[in-house]
Parts: C-alpha cells; structure tokens; sequence
C-alpha cells in the first residue's frame, strides 16, 4: 500500500492526526531514505505498527494478488523484462490504488490533518540520521500544501512515480524504452484497479479484524 490509502485505512480505526500519521511515517521514510529508530509519541507509535499491520492484511489480499500477476503477465507479454515488471505491476497497483481512494471526505480530510504543521509530533520522531531529520518537517510540509494527490489518478504521472521509485532498485529499474510500455499498462489497468478498490479494502478490512 501507498501513504494515501494507509491514510484511509488507519481513519477507519482512529481519525486522529498522529494515528493517521503514524500509519503513513514508514512510506514517508522510504522517500526520505531514511529509517525510524524511535518514536516518543503513543498515538503515532500506534499508528506506525498500524502501517505494518495494513501491509501484512493488503498484500494477502485476493485481489491485490490478481491485479500484480495480471499485470506482470500484460507487461512481460510487452517486452518488459521480468524483475521491472513485476516491479513496476506491484508499485503501480498500489499508486493506482491511491488515486481510486480519493474522494472519502472523512479520509481526505483526515489524510490533510495529519500533515498540518504539528512540531511536537516531529520532536517526537527519531530520525536515524541528522539529515533525515531536518528534510522530514520540509517533506510533511511539501505535501501538505500540495493538498490531496490527484496526480495518481493520472496514469501518466503515476508512470513517472513507478519508474522513479524503482530506479532505486538496480535489478527492478525500467529501462527507458520500458517506461512507455508502462504507461500504457496504467491506463489500461486504472478502470479495474478502480472497480476493485471497495473490494481490496474490505478484503484488507477483514484481514486486519482476524
């Protein structure tokens, strides 16, 4: 799962701005190449076990399961070699995802909450480097006045998030002439990922109640 849809999940058990946070803190940490190495807040510590709990439920999920296969089968099928596939199907599943789960009020709201300015829950994060710990406040803040991301209901942003995100990963990384095959599985997946969205929710739903 991407930040927006733990955001949505983690609302449905505790709307509360550090919960909903700490539900999101473990992927803002990945872009921030960073790791946590303490949080001195119980309601954001809570939500941070949330997000591990949210990821174990999601990726048992039938339907996120079939989603990744079909798209691993469309874009090897397209010339995509096997590692970036795979890939770029499991991340661009998850941003798909995203951009299907806008429109919940409570959970926008909730999502845009958690990232208003709140310098108490950042003193209460301890970063694993200094670095980490002085781009965190400007990260949240970056995405906060960006407000809810729209961009991922555009396959072709989402294209330019996957590649970007996989470009990390030596053995995933899309080569150039890939990317365009990306994009257009993205398009062509968008309207299943979208029909299916209430489903993988309750499936992620019922995981985590079990």
């Amino acid at each position: 799962m991407n930040y927006f849809a733990h955001a949505r999940l983690a609302s449905r058990f505790d709307p509360g701005p550090a919960f909903v946070l700490g539900a999101m803190l473990p992927d803002f940490a990945g872009m921030l190449g960073a790791r946590i190495q303490r949080i001195d807040d119980e309601p954001l510590r809570r939500g941070e076990a949330h997000h591990h709990a949210q990821d174990r439920a999601f990726h048992r999920a039938p339907g996120f399961r079939d989603l990744v296969v079909e798209g691993t089968g469309w874009l090897r099928r397209h010339g995509v070699s096997r590692g970036p596939a795979r890939g770029a199907a499991h991340v661009g599943v998850e941003l798909l995802l995203d951009g299907a789960l806008l429109g919940d009020a409570t959970a926008d709201d909730a999502y845009l909450a958690a990232l208003a300015d709140a310098p108490a829950l950042d003193a209460a994060i301890l970063w694993s480097s200094g670095e980490a710990a002085q781009h965190w406040p400007l990260l949240r803040l970056r995405l906060r006045d960006a407000g809810l991301p729209h961009a991922l209901r555009d396959p072709g942003r989402v294209a330019l998030r996957v590649a970007r995100a996989l470009a990390r990963r030596p053995l995933l990384r899309l080569a150039p002439h890939e990317c365009d095959t990306l994009e257009r599985w993205l398009r062509e997946a968008q309207p299943d990922v979208v029909r299916l969205a209430p489903a993988l929710l309750a499936q992620t739903l019922e995981r985590l109640g079990s």
